[in-house]
């Protein structure tokens, strides 16, 4: 039986690469539910949710818990089945969406007894509704959190999952779908403090993850942001660095994304959101030259990304590469960037 026993473990782990899942023993830390998923990282998870979808639908505004029960394979290959809460997030898409983002909340006894942290908050996005050309945004939302953390060591983590979604013990869709780094999960990696009161202003932020965080909403062309109102900003308070961090999520309304439902707020001077508008505030020529030149060294890093994106066809890693290049052209040119980017003293 122990032979049987090391023998299916190695098999398990020989479908993974050593990057892909390291396996918690009796010495090393749990993991998060998160977390597991998360090192899987040569792997597509898969994740079974059966609740009342038709219910999770029709009362989405008021974001009320229901029951669900969740399963996963784990590593050992055996599948593990909870009972959980569910019930919507978020604001616009729960609004324009038939299928709204949702968060999932397990027991935190349930998560010890397997051997995970117990940190109980799943956030998960899923496509907007049905059909390919959604399940492409919801992809490309997950590159771009990942080209982000290309640019700033600051970074929600994201993992893309194949989500199996039941109904009365019977399947009823299946669609590719995303994990979100919960606050609490991204506070303790960091052994940060979420900032969350006072106003802010792009001056009480450390310059250079700043500048960053501005070049890169423009090379996206995301608008959908703002530091006043900590709007799709994280602020967080990182040991290590003097001043404050801005951390970007929700790319959904930049054009690289593609959503059907994106538009540029009324205050913003553009008419698409395909048409990239700089916010970055008080830039100097200086600063605008530095970082661009930092986002070119990272132009061939950035573009492969693109071709080996998990789940990126061929013709869709090739327009994300075309979009992007748009962006690397304009930095090219000094006086563009003079122009666009320079904007203070």
């Amino acid at each position: 039986m122990r032979n049987l026993v090391a023998l299916s473990f190695m098999l398990w782990t020989t479908l993974l690469s050593s990057q892909s899942l390291e396996l918690t023993d009796s010495v090393a830390a749990p993991l998060s539910l998160f977390e597991f998923f998360h090192r899987q990282q040569d792997s597509l998870p898969i994740l079974n949710l059966d609740t009342d979808w038709n219910q999770l639908v029709r009362k989405k505004m008021k974001e009320e818990y229901q029951p669900a029960v969740m399963s996963f394979r784990q590593a050992d290959g055996s599948m593990a089945k909870l009972g959980v809460k569910i019930r919507a997030r978020g604001n616009v898409r729960k609004e324009v969406c038939l299928y709204p983002p949702i968060k999932i909340k397990v027991k935190k006894k349930h998560l010890e007894a397997l051997g995970f942290k117990p940190i109980n908050d799943l956030k998960l996005v899923l496509p907007c509704k049905n059909g390919s050309s959604h399940e492409n945004c919801i992809v490309r939302e997950a590159l771009a959190y990942h080209l982000y953390e290309i640019i700033h060591p600051i970074h929600v983590k994201t993992k893309l999952i194949r989500l199996e979604a039941w109904q009365d013990d019977q399947p009823k869709r299946s669609f590719y779908a995303f994990l979100v780094e919960d606050e609490e999960e991204l506070t303790a990696r960091l052994g940060a403090k979420v900032v969350d009161r006072g106003v802010v202003r792009a001056s009480a932020f450390e310059r250079d993850s700043y500048l960053k965080m501005c070049f890169f909403q423009y090379m996206i062309a995301n608008v959908d942001w703002s530091v006043g109102n900590r709007h799709n900003l994280e602020v967080l308070a990182v040991p290590g660095f003097e001043r404050m961090i801005p951390v970007p999520y929700d790319f959904d309304y930049a054009g690289f994304i593609g959503t059907y439902y994106a538009v540029p707020a009324p205050s913003i001077p553009i008419e698409d959101v395909n048409q990239r508008y700089f916010l970055g505030y008080n830039i100097t020529e200086e600063e605008a030259h530095r970082t661009a030149k930092f986002f070119l060294s990272k132009k061939e890093e950035i573009l492969r990304e693109c071709m080996s994106f998990e789940l990126m066809e061929e013709k869709d890693a090739a327009s994300a590469q075309r979009y992007l290049g748009k962006f690397f052209d304009l930095l090219e040119n000094e006086k563009k960037v003079t122009q666009i980017f320079a904007n203070g003293d």
